[in-house]
């Protein structure tokens, strides 16, 4: 699989002074996900890695696979009888991504 080379997360949000920031927990970076600045013009701008906005890009598409996958892996267990059965760690984070993309 290949390494994603974007910035390392998880990744919180923080707000101050009226600006928010993106910032990875993994780093202690304040801001170095995503970060608000007022230019000399007095617009606002974002500082953004560009591996990172390919991520950020690809988050609605991501939850819909995740999202189809744990459908059909649901499916599957109804069919095959293993529904009360434990699911593995890797289902768990998966359903745990899935509800923390949707604020849950």
């Amino acid at each position: 699989m290949e390494k994603f080379r974007g910035t390392p997360g998880p990744w919180e949000w923080w707000t101050s002074n009226s600006f928010l920031r993106l910032s990875s927990k993994a780093t202690g970076k304040d801001g170095d996900v995503i970060d608000s600045f007022k230019m000399s013009d007095g617009q606002t701008s974002l500082s953004v890695k560009v591996d990172d906005m390919h991520l950020i890009a690809a988050a609605p598409d991501l939850l819909l696979a995740l999202q189809a996958i744990m459908y059909n892996y649901d499916a599957f267990r109804i069919r095959s009888g293993k529904e009360n059965e434990p699911q593995n760690i890797i289902m768990l984070n998966a359903r745990a991504a899935i509800a923390k993309a949707l604020g849950k």
